[in-house]
């Protein structure tokens, strides 16, 4: 790791332990919300290799890579990095992961991070900076946008955001029963399994199940609207 180093950086540098150095570089780069989907998978890539953990499928990568994007944009690129950096170090209170690397691994490490990212911000901002306004997401502007890209997309439902269906069930603008619940989720399968070069070693967790049960409900409704 290497960190530039300036006469106004340096008093900075200097009340930073060796863990937060590591962060510190890392604040210096672009929001992943603002890179592109290639720049993300390969950082995803780089954290897999260094957490140790079985590397997931094709599809369950691609639905990680989506997740990470849609999820944690508010993250700089190289936190990821600098997350299981500090993982692999035993700085954080996570436990090892000797199974597959899913999103919920993925969450527990940067959730553990977020508590060192938050001492360092403190550090380096001055105290008597604004903070920040919690952003106000228009849940009407988000659907309509959503419904506009999906109608001029490649219709690849996985790409849904799944935060859309939940705008759409509070507005009771989708209406499920389980029984209906659980189709969708059989869809789901079938989709996947039908995409997976090798179906037998296709792996998919209830949490992303869950999800992509969101995305599927989501194109139907989208599908069923008229133009």
């Amino acid at each position: 790791m290497s960190v530039s180093v300036t006469s106004q950086t340096l008093p900075i540098l200097n009340t930073l332990n060796q863990n937060e150095l590591i962060v510190y570089d890392a604040l210096k780069t672009m929001h992943i919300s603002k890179c592109s989907k290639i720049e993300v998978a390969e950082h995803l890539k780089t954290c897999i290799q260094l957490s140790g953990a079985v590397p997931p499928t094709n599809p369950e990568f691609q639905f990680l890579v989506d997740f990470v994007i849609r999820n944690y944009g508010i993250f700089k690129l190289k936190e990821l990095g600098a997350a299981f950096e500090l993982y692999v170090l035993g700085r954080l209170d996570v436990e090892r992961n000797y199974g597959s690397f899913s999103p919920k691994f993925f969450g527990d490490v940067m959730a553990e991070y977020k508590k060192i990212a938050v001492q360092v911000r403190n550090k380096v901002q001055p105290q008597e900076e604004v903070k920040e306004l919690p952003i106000k997401i228009d849940e009407e502007l988000a659907i309509d946008d959503e419904l506009k890209w999906w109608r001029q997309s490649k219709k690849d439902w996985q790409m849904i955001n799944h935060q859309i269906f939940d705008y759409l069930w509070k507005r009771k603008l989708i209406v499920m029963t389980k029984e209906e619940g659980d189709k969708i989720k059989e869809k789901v399968k079938l989709s996947l399994l039908g995409k997976a070069l090798k179906p037998k070693d296709v792996i998919i967790t209830d949490y992303q199940l869950k999800i992509l049960a969101k995305k599927y409900a989501t194109m139907i409704y989208f599908n069923n609207l008229k133009q």
